[in-house]
Parts: structure tokens; sequence; C-alpha cells
């Protein structure tokens, strides 16, 4: 027997082809819709001269007439099947028949035939919820079409509505709504049969989505978002739904799913139909993504299986992405404690409860005072807490705060004062007037304070970032070095365009100088590019004076390291500046 399905959701209308979007090639993605007459009926009497009737009036071209003898009949097969009109006899009718039969077919639309007993028997029938009253005494077929073409019109523009609500208009896929609810029906049949096959759920959006937009506009990333859709649509098993969720972010439901392999095997077919290069707009386009899969328990919650399953995905791009995670319970708990630890940064910058230190950066010449690398300290390891507030945006208030206090002791002390800049901070499209409103307001000198851009900041999308680090070195005099150079991200060919005037070597280098022979050298080659550009050179990682009297010899102009001072509070950087001794432990 057919499982009747009572949610209102499950039963999205089906429309013509042409009222759904379409790709390039003409393809549509999403169900296949009813078309237009000839018309479903489904007309309910015990009466054989009331069905003579009605398939007198109408022919195979008109309608496809169904008729049961029953309401209970009738129920079910609404139920099994949607119907345009259900032509109601009134001898058959008992009282909220027309609710009942709208409850178990959703949008059916119920004409009554003939005249009920009792008056008010008509107008409590359109109460509840019958469209029209047809006598059957002088019934003729225009009088019969014109109910049952109003009821049809009626019913679709209900469905239409219905479905605008509960698809995503780009790529004709079911919307999150229409996906939890048809993921929680899923697990409550799952609970009601106590099936040994569960669910899945696998969450993924698309790597470096955000570029395509940017770069080659969204009617793009539209149509790269379209061919997404019909990919996947087509990688999955019989009865499997697949969303878009919003922007490039989709989820597939998995059903009757006996283990982790089987979710595990459509992923991979999911992943390997992404591979494959697509042709948009005259480009050929590599589209990449990674996914997590969560597998629903006796107990799952839709909302928490696709966040679990989100949770996954972000596990699949730290171990490095086009891959697919499934998730477990040490991922919640990470989970929880990133959560935890956004909550508390967030509290810790708008109570501005961070410290700011600063590490001496040297002269190699002499040893004297150069400047200082602004660093932020929490209670929280900096690596820890700074790829937090890169993931959640708190990089940019945290970013102003350092900034200002950076331009303030630059001014204070007079000296040149270096502050750590990312990639989000200078995609920020107000990066700029912030650097100027920290400068402004400190009083800080032109050249006192300088942005260090991580190498890896610049091998996104470089020219925006390098118009507005030109822009700040020409109206306000804060020039920039490229920090953490020699881990060989950033491009040579983007090098000798870069708005700054120094490299800073990283210090994993500098460190193994003394050991490997290979980092001498490229340390050396390093020293030689900058200064063929007209740059100083900046090591960081100093730690020893044999580091120091090497890097020396190799033309180094600074030097930075725990050999000449640790980070320094604030206190004590202003009593190095006031000393102006050379900046060594031996002199501290």
């Amino acid at each position: 027997m057919h499982e009747f399905r009572r949610s209102v959701l499950e039963h999205a209308p089906i429309w013509p082809d042409d009222a759904l979007p379409r790709i390039a090639d003409g393809r549509t993605v999403g169900a296949r819709f009813m078309a237009d007459p000839p018309y479903i009926l489904l007309l309910a009497t015990r009466e054989e001269a009331d069905h003579r009737l009605v398939a007198g009036l109408l022919d195979d071209a008109v309608a496809e007439l169904h008729w049961v003898t029953s309401e209970a009949s009738a129920l079910a097969a609404v139920a099994e099947h949607p119907h345009d009109a259900v032509l109601l006899d009134a001898g058959l009718r008992e009282e909220g028949a027309e609710r009942r039969l709208m409850e178990e077919g959703p949008h059916t639309q119920v004409i009554l035939l003939g005249d009920p007993a009792g008056p008010g028997a008509v107008a409590a029938a359109r109460a509840a919820g019958a469209a029209d009253h047809l006598p059957k005494a002088g019934l003729d077929r225009a009088t019969l079409l014109r109910a049952v073409r109003y009821a049809a019109d009626h019913r679709r523009a209900i469905a239409r509505l219905q479905h605008d609500a509960l698809h995503d208009p780009l790529t004709g896929l079911p919307n999150r709504t229409l996906f939890v609810d048809r993921l929680a029906q899923t697990l409550r049949r799952g609970r009601r049969r106590r099936q040994s096959g569960g669910a899945a759920v696998l969450f993924f959006d698309l790597d470096r989505f955000k570029l395509v937009n940017d770069s080659l506009g969204h009617h793009v990333g539209d149509r790269l978002l379209q061919e997404v859709a019909m990919r996947v649509a087509g990688a999955l098993r019989p009865g499997d739904t697949v969303a878009r969720l919003g922007g490039d972010e989709f989820c597939v439901l998995l059903e009757d799913v006996a283990d982790a392999r089987e979710a595990v095997a459509v992923a991979d077919r999911v992943l390997a139909v992404m591979s494959a290069p697509v042709a948009v707009a005259g480009r050929e386009l590599h589209v990449s993504c990674s996914i997590g899969i969560a597998l629903a328990g006796p107990d799952a919650v839709p909302a928490e299986l696709i966040r679990d399953a989100d949770v996954a995905m972000y596990r699949a791009k730290a171990d490095g992405r086009t891959r697919h995670a499934v998730f477990d319970a040490q991922m919640h708990r990470h989970a929880a404690a990133r959560l935890d630890l956004e909550t508390e940064l967030r509290r810790a910058i708008e109570a501005e409860d961070l410290q700011v230190l600063y590490q001496p950066i040297v002269r190699t010449a002499d040893g004297s005072l150069a400047g200082f690398e602004a660093l932020c300290r929490w209670s929280v390891e900096p690596a820890e807490f700074v790829a937090v507030a890169e993931e959640t945006g708190l990089i940019v208030p945290l970013g102003r705060f350092v900034l200002h206090e950076a331009a303030r002791r630059a001014a204070e002390w007079g000296v040149c004062v270096a502050v750590n800049v990312s990639a989000r901070q200078l995609g920020h499209p107000g990066f700029a007037a912030l650097v100027e409103e920290a400068v402004r307001s400190a009083g800080t000198r032109p050249g006192d304070l300088r942005l260090e851009v991580t190498e890896s900041a610049m091998t996104a999308d470089t020219e925006p970032m390098r118009r507005t680090l030109s822009e700040l070195r020409d109206r306000l005099g804060v020039t920039a070095h490229l920090d953490d150079f020699g881990l060989g991200a950033a491009s040579l060919r983007f090098l000798h365009r870069f708005p700054g005037d120094a490299l800073k070597i990283d210090r994993g280098l500098v460190l193994e100088m003394l050991t490997d022979p290979g980092s001498q050298e490229i340390v050396k080659a390093i020293v030689a590019l900058a200064h063929n550009l007209g740059m100083e050179v900046v090591a960081e990682g100093v730690e020893t004076a044999a580091l120091a009297e090497r890097l020396a010899a190799l033309g180094c102009e600074y030097l930075q390291g725990f050999h000449f001072a640790p980070p320094l509070t604030a206190d004590e950087a202003a009593a190095r500046v006031a000393g102006a001794e050379p900046a060594t432990r031996a002199a501290a």
C-alpha cells in the first residue's frame, strides 16, 4: 500500500518545464510540473448516473476523470496523486469532508455536485472550503468546464506560490525550508519504522567562489551555480535530495543509508563530477569543493544534523580541500570550543581587554633601535585566536584596536612601529579610512607607522590590495613590508610591483641558516633580490649572536629576535626608547 504523505511541503507541485530556470544549453533544473488540460479530476459519488453525466460532458482531451464511491477512497486518491479538482456528490458528503480532502491532498479544490439536504447546507459546504457548487439539474458542459477551469487555475496559483517559497529561483532546487522539512520527515519515518538504514546529510560549498563573483561578475557566478546544481543532481541516487541553502552552500539528503561507506561513495561521486572544468562565458573554470558528512543517529534533529555536516566540511577544508570528512564527536567538541573562544574574543575586543607588546627591530650596523613590531597578545595563543578572528571577521575590529595602539605609541615615542595586516583586513572596503583615522587621531608622523603584509596574503586578488597600499603610501606616508618572505607563497612577478620598501625574511629560514646550507643560500638570494629591487631586508627569528653575524655578512640591514629582546610591554618599550642603548640582551 502506498504510504500517504501528509506534509504540505512534501507535495511540491508539478510545473511546466518553461516555468523552470534554464542554463546555457536549455536544460532545466528541478522537478517536472503538471501541464494544462487535460485536467485531472476526481468524481466522488455512489451514483453511476452521476458518473455518466460528468463523463458525458467531458471528453478525454479536456479531462482525465477518476471515479470513487466513498469519502475514504477519495481521501486515498488525492493523497496518492494530485488532482486539479474533486467533484463531491452532495449525497456522499459528510460534515467536514471538504476540509479533510484539502488536508489529505494539498491545494485540493472541492466542487460540490448537487444540492445537499437541509437549509444552509450549501453555505456550510462553502464555509468548509468548497470552491464552487454545481446543481446536477440542467448542468451543461460550459458551466462544468468553467467551474473546473477556475478550480484548476486557483490550485495552480496556490501551488506556484508555494513552489516559489520552497525552491531556489536560480537553480530550481529545494531551498533550506523544503530541505529541512524533507529531512525531518525522513528522520520521523526512520524512527517510526525502526529501520536499520538511516539518513545522512552532505554539506558543501565552492572553494574560492567569491573570487569568481568579484573578478568575473555575478552573472558568471550564477551560471556556475546552475551548472553545479545540474552536476550534483545527476550524481545522486534516485530519491536523494540536493538543495541550495543560499550563496554557494549546498546540502544533500541521502535516505536509507546503511553506513558511512554509502554516504562516502556518494560524496566521492560529487567530487568526481565537480572535478571537470566548467565552461562559462567563454572561460574554463575549475571548481572544487570539500564535503562534510553527518550520519543521523536515533535521536537526530534536522538543524543539528546540518550543523554537524557543516562542521565536518570545515574539517575537510582544513585537511587540504577537495575531500570529504565524516563528522564525529571530537569535531563537535572542537566546534563548541571555537564558538566559546569566538564569544570570549568578541567580548575582549569590545572591552579592549587585549595587550599590545612591542618587539624591537635593530640596525645591523650598530645594534641601535630602528623601531618596533606591534604584537597583539591575549590569554590564548596568538595563532589560535587570530585564526578565529580571521574566520569570523573579528580581525577587522581587532586590527582597528592594534592599529590605533601602534599609531599612538609611534607618535608618543617618535619611532617607527610596524603592524601586521591580514588579507581580510586589506580587502575590507574601509581599511584605508581606518588607517587614516588611526594616523590622524594619534598625530603620527609620516613613515612612523608601517604595515607588515604577509606573503600569503598576496596570493589572492593582489591588484586591489596593491592599490590600497599605494594609496596609503602616497597620501599618508604609511609604507609596507612584505612579511614572512621565503615561504614560497608570493609570485615573483608581483614582487617588483609591491608598493613597499622592505622584505622580512621568514623566521623559519633564519633559524635553519646555521645548520642547513640550503636555507642560508635562500636567505642570501632573498637579500640580493631585495637589494636589486631597491628594498631593504629585515630578518626575524635572530636568536643568537652567530645568526646576527651571519646575517650582517650577507648584507641584511635590520634584525629582530630574542637575541636582542623579547616582545616588550609599552612601558618597557618606552624605557628602551628613552635609554637609546643598543637593544641586545647583554645591554639590557
